[in-house]
């Protein structure tokens, strides 16, 4: 299947970039759309812009459970939009990212939290920690320290779900699209 496809008959193939906060994930996201890809981009930013979540001190670990039912319904959404496209469609996080968040939260996950109803592509893109390029900000609030755990908590959450972990390496935004996208045409 080639990267991109105007054949409407093609399959789509949700493509999954994936990683701690920080890591690079939304610039090359970015950088692949502004190639022509499409893409489903990180929802949590615009959640939290739309209803004021982090404001007052609310933020998700503090109220990780329903801050984590709500992103689910989005990415769901974002899942099923796609259902209508065709060819390679990339996408800042995935549903497996909610788990892997509850899991470095200690939180139990509900049981209609059943990522196999939203399958991706079986190779998935993770951005290891990179404590050169992190920046904290108001939608960024964790120490990089954290980033450890959070990466780890998402390497057991794709690994458990059958997914195979592609590690992106450091470099610029165009060497790491340039990584992803031959190792997509070689594979």
């Amino acid at each position: 299947m080639s990267l991109q496809s105007n054949n409407a008959s093609a399959p789509v193939r949700r493509i999954v970039l994936t990683g701690a906060p920080g890591t690079g994930k939304s610039t090359v996201v970015q950088a692949l759309e502004a190639q022509g890809f499409s893409v489903m981009k990180e929802v949590s930013r615009e959640y939290w812009d739309e209803t004021g979540y982090g404001t007052g001190g609310s933020d998700p670990w503090r109220n990780l459970i329903a801050f984590s039912r709500a992103i689910w319904k989005l990415r769901a959404e974002q899942h099923k939009s796609a259902d209508w496209l065709s060819g390679s469609v990339f996408y800042d996080r995935s549903i497996l990212d909610i788990l892997a968040y509850m899991d470095a939260g200690d939180k139990r996950i509900p049981e209609d939290m059943d990522p196999s109803r939203f399958p991706y592509h079986k190779e998935v893109f993770i951005f290891p920690p990179w404590e050169e390029i992190y920046l904290m900000d108001e939608g960024r609030w964790e120490p990089f320290e954290t980033c450890h755990s959070i990466h780890g908590s998402l390497k057991r959450t794709y690994e458990a779900e059958g997914y195979k972990l592609i590690e992106v390496p450091p470099g610029t935004v165009e060497e790491r699209v340039t990584f992803m996208l031959k190792h997509l045409r070689d594979h």
